[in-house]
């Protein structure tokens, strides 16, 4: 995977994930697993072409928690450049 397409989906990811997290947690209510949610979202530098993914609640989550464990992944790793 190169630099640049990594950068991109880490900008798409961590968008969400900055939304999302700043919600809190303890007001939101238990979702059955294959319950149906749509969500719409705008490609970045772009304000008219958006793509619509529909996903149960359960890959829903998974999607979530991948996208997680990428972030943690480059921020654990932390790379210096020039040296």
């Amino acid at each position: 995977m190169s630099v640049r397409a990594l950068l991109a989906a880490v900008a798409v990811i961590s968008v969400p994930i900055a939304v999302n997290g700043a919600e809190p947690q303890t007001g939101q209510q238990k979702v059955s697993p294959a319950k149906k949610i749509c969500r719409v979202s705008t490609e970045p530098g772009s304000r008219i072409k958006s793509v619509r993914t529909c996903r149960t609640a359960a890959e829903e989550e998974q999607a979530r928690q991948e996208r997680r464990q990428v972030i943690d992944r480059i921020q654990n790793n932390k790379v210096s450049f020039g040296q």
